[in-house]
């Protein structure tokens, strides 16, 4: 399976799209968090289904291309099972809902398998493979890396990020005060938005 090569530029220029696909005047309105599973769900006709899909959380989401069969960890008899599961279902860690703190890698993940749908589906739609995993300790490969670029591009829009940087700059005196409150409009990790912000040199 060949994986088309996108530069960085390419991936801004989707991620823009999808989000005026979503809502045309939504780039040029005040910077806040975007409501990726609004998105995901009304936008793309996808479905959110949260599963614990192994026993240490180590696979944080799964996109499902093509019906068919899939495991997941059933906790009650601790143990893997398996599950029908619909094309177009997103597989969510579910152990994800279940720590505040998690928030922020909770709405990544979901940015992540969004991303992995709408650049990926073409590759993996009718293989056989079930999903392109999201694994937070693994070494990234092209596709791997393409997802995380493009959650990112989503969920922390080039213009509204600057914009929201330079409305804050009367306020925020360090740069641990703009990745906080810049972190907290957007509804993502503090590290997400540190990586955010030193790619555009902000800070």
């Amino acid at each position: 399976m060949a994986t088309l090569y996108y530069r960085p530029q390419a991936l801004e220029t989707i991620a823009r799209h999808t989000l005026l696909q979503y809502d045309a005047g939504y780039l040029s309105g005040r910077p806040q968090a975007v409501p990726i599973e609004t998105i995901i769900e009304k936008t793309f006709g996808l479905r959110i289904e949260y599963q614990y899909l192994t026993n240490d959380a180590r696979e944080l989401g799964r996109m499902i291309y093509d019906s068919g069969v899939t495991t997941y960890y059933d906790r009650d008899r601790g143990d893997y099972a398996l599950m029908r599961v619909e094309g177009g279902t997103m597989l969510i860690e579910a152990s994800l809902l279940e720590d505040e703190r998690c928030y922020g890698r909770l709405r990544f993940t979901l940015a992540h398998e969004l991303a992995h749908y709408i650049l990926h589906k073409r590759i993996f739609s009718g293989t056989g493979v079930a999903a392109a995993l999201y694994n937070h300790d693994t070494d990234e490969d092209a596709t791997e890396w393409q997802a995380n670029y493009l959650a990112k591009a989503l969920l922390m829009p080039n213009g509204q990020v600057k914009r929201c940087f330079y409305a804050l700059r009367p306020v925020c005196r360090s740069k641990s005060e703009f990745v906080c409150k810049m972190a907290e409009i957007f509804e993502v990790s503090k590290q997400a938005m540190e990586i955010r912000l030193k790619e555009f040199a902000l800070i």
